[in-house]
């Protein structure tokens, strides 16, 4: 595939990623105004942390990559850039709509979560590797995205569905997709550490949102 070719597609999968993300943020929040049945605070809170995980990553490839896959990368940071903002739009509406705003799934999962963090960081003192290297930052950013959409799906069985919009969980998958086929566009010979750690953070990303949306379709 030649240069102009991957710049083309990559900018078209940005400014798709830009509507879906609109789109996913407005339908969720509006539900949320209208009720927070099933919602899960901890899953936005380490969404949250997911996301600037991959920020991080997305920041320091472009800071590595050649003048040619530049422009691509500068896109996932604009990307993700944007998904902070939206965690941060969810959790505003939470915390001021929610009369129970932590619930005993958000335990179990934050509980989970920190194990899987002490493990992480385990093998990286094990293997020698710096905390700030980017298989390190992925597999962190794995423990704080996928487990709490399974705890998500969790708390839909527990509590039902009334605060989750549909529209929501399928941007959802859509949205992880495109950013999965932009960051595949974004390599021209070889990628590099950091957008293979975002790569494979987001393939987990995408099985643990099945869970969440099996939950969505039974419950």
């Amino acid at each position: 595939m030649t240069s102009t070719k991957k710049q083309t597609i990559g900018n078209l999968l940005f400014g798709f990623q830009i509507i879906c993300t609109v789109i996913f943020c407005t339908s969720q929040a509006l539900k949320m105004l209208e009720s927070t049945q099933g919602v899960s605070f901890s899953f936005f809170i380490c969404h949250g942390i997911f996301t600037l995980l991959n920020l991080s990553l997305s920041v320091v490839a472009v800071r590595e990559s050649t003048d040619g896959d530049r422009k691509i990368k500068k896109q996932s940071v604009f990307i993700y850039t944007m998904w902070t903002t939206v965690l941060l739009i969810h959790v505003s509406i939470a915390i001021w709509k929610m009369p129970d705003l932590w619930k005993y799934s958000d335990t179990i999962a934050v509980l989970v979560v920190s194990l899987g963090v002490v493990a992480t960081v385990v093998f990286a003192k094990v293997k020698k590797l710096p905390l700030l290297d980017p298989y390190v930052k992925a597999g962190l950013a794995i423990f704080f995205k996928s487990v709490p959409q399974v705890a998500l799906a969790w708390s839909i069985s527990l509590y039902g569905k009334g605060g989750l919009s549909g529209v929501w969980i399928l941007f959802g998958h859509i949205t992880i997709l495109t950013r999965l086929v932009h960051l595949w566009v974004s390599n021209r010979e070889q990628w590099n550490r950091n957008t293979k750690g975002s790569f494979v953070s987001e393939v987990w990303n995408e099985a643990s949102w099945l869970a969440a949306l099996i939950a969505w379709l039974v419950f």
